[in-house]
């Protein structure tokens, strides 16, 4: 069983009512001698020193919140348990009105750890690495300063695949499968499941569209587009601008640990 002895709990700052749920979840943590802190989860600069030495964080927000979280906690990985204020929640476990109910079986050790793959990436210049950067969802490669088109070529593990002509690139995991490459025409895939998918944005006459391969795997993808800006943009919300050089997306060790809390109905098998 997981001992849980530090909690961090995380709000959306443009959320008041995020904030004082964060609150009464703390007090009931502190009551049970758990050292809890709270902290806005746009607060870069203070999190991240915070949420990789707690046991748990619980992120209370959307989707974006918990991606801030596991980027900020990185590289020990601490389990999260979300609660969701946004629109959509395809990646939070509990509602407002189950957050309170979930607590008691959270502090007895009633829970189970749902590990998922995350997307290493390195971006290239001129033959340097320029920014290295970790995606819980996916890294997209993207029209950085007008609309035209992109020419990529991609590599998986040293082999050239295909050269893409479109207006953008995903590469995600499962996790990110829901996301921008689900709405792109992507497969779902089981968030447990260790692979990458790669699916092009508008492709003019592709013989590949979509692509699924192994989470140990190494895309490559440089653009061959130098008079026209291609960015890198992580999560929907890191962005850097690339080069003429390859970017590369690999599976990163030791994979993003989820948080589900056991005794709610969507749960039981």
């Amino acid at each position: 069983m997981t001992t849980i002895e530090h909690v961090g709990l995380l709000y959306h700052p443009y959320i008041p009512e995020s904030r004082a749920l964060a609150e009464e979840l703390a007090a009931i943590f502190h009551r049970a001698g758990v050292h809890t802190w709270l902290e806005s989860s746009r607060d870069h600069e203070s999190l991240q020193p915070r949420a990789g030495n707690s046991d748990l964080l619980v992120t209370l927000g959307g989707d974006g919140t918990i991606l801030r979280a596991a980027r900020a906690a990185l590289p020990k990985s601490p389990p999260i348990l979300a609660v969701n204020f946004g629109h959509l929640g395809f990646m939070t476990e509990l509602s407002p009105d189950e957050a309170l109910g979930a607590l008691p079986n959270v502090l007895a050790g009633h829970f189970w750890v749902e590990e998922r793959p995350l997307l290493d990436v390195t971006v290239v210049r001129n033959g340097r690495d320029k920014a290295h950067l970790v995606a819980v969802n996916d890294v997209v490669l993207a029209r950085g300063d007008g609309p035209h088109a992109l020419k990529l070529d991609m590599w998986v593990d040293g082999a050239r695949v295909t050269r893409y002509v479109a207006d953008g690139l995903i590469i995600a995991t499962p996790t990110g499968s829901t996301a921008y490459a689900l709405a792109a025409g992507g497969p779902v895939i089981a968030p447990t499941v260790n692979a990458l998918i790669v699916v092009p944005v508008a492709a003019h006459l592709a013989h590949l569209r979509n692509l699924v391969v192994p989470a140990h795997a190494t895309v490559e993808v440089t653009t061959l587009t130098p008079y026209h800006e291609t960015v890198a943009v992580v999560d929907g919300q890191s962005r850097c601008a690339l080069g003429t050089r390859r970017p590369a997306a690999r599976h990163r060790e030791p994979p993003r640990r989820a948080f589900r809390a056991a005794g709610l109905p969507q749960l039981l098998l």
